[in-house]
């Protein structure tokens, strides 16, 4: 995967063949395809693998200056997300609008990383504290986390609607906004 990876962020997915990463990888074929269907399939793998670095990396610098206020905290990570796409603009554009949170929850549920499961835990206790699901929770930061990934594209990468510094606070207050009627 890391030939793949290397790949695309030099000559960009749509270029990269099956061929280029088996031949960067050192690898047959026929190797490639014990492992993957197609190049979709790895690049799938490997947009997983990078947001859950990607994740993980603003939740840690998150927790470093954690407020103890649910909402807040959630504008915090997604501020330390909005920072990793402006300082890694090529990366965005590879992963695209691809930055998924729960395109992994299941895997990452399965091999209980600490970083996820304290993650999860944070959510356990605000939905409790609201009477709310965790499924619902879940769903709303699924949303919110989407539209950061969406919005930092769109704004990074075209400009649009307009730089990201004028829309950062108005993304920390929806992200304020959604959480806090939960409450």
């Amino acid at each position: 995967m890391q030939a793949a990876y290397t790949l695309f962020l030099k000559q960009g997915m749509e270029t990269t063949s099956v061929g280029d990463i088996t031949e960067a990888a050192g690898v047959a074929k026929g190797t490639f395809y014990l492992y993957f269907r197609d190049k979709q399939d790895i690049v799938t793998a490997v947009v997983v693998v990078v947001s859950r670095q990607i994740l993980e990396e603003a939740y840690l610098k998150m927790c470093a200056v954690r407020t103890g206020d649910f909402a807040e905290d959630m504008t915090l990570l997604a501020g330390a997300l909005l920072d990793f796409f402006e300082a890694n603009k090529p990366l965005l554009g590879f992963i695209e609008r691809g930055f998924r949170w729960p395109a992994f929850r299941e895997k990452m549920n399965a091999t209980g990383n600490a970083v996820w499961q304290s993650l999860r835990n944070d959510m356990r206790r605000h939905a409790q504290m609201c009477g709310k699901s965790e499924e619902e929770l879940v769903r709303r930061v699924y949303c919110l986390v989407s539209m950061c990934g969406s919005v930092a594209y769109s704004s990074i990468i075209r400009g649009e609607p307009e730089d990201l510094a004028k829309l950062r606070p108005v993304i920390c207050g929806i992200i304020r906004d959604s959480l806090r009627m939960m409450e």
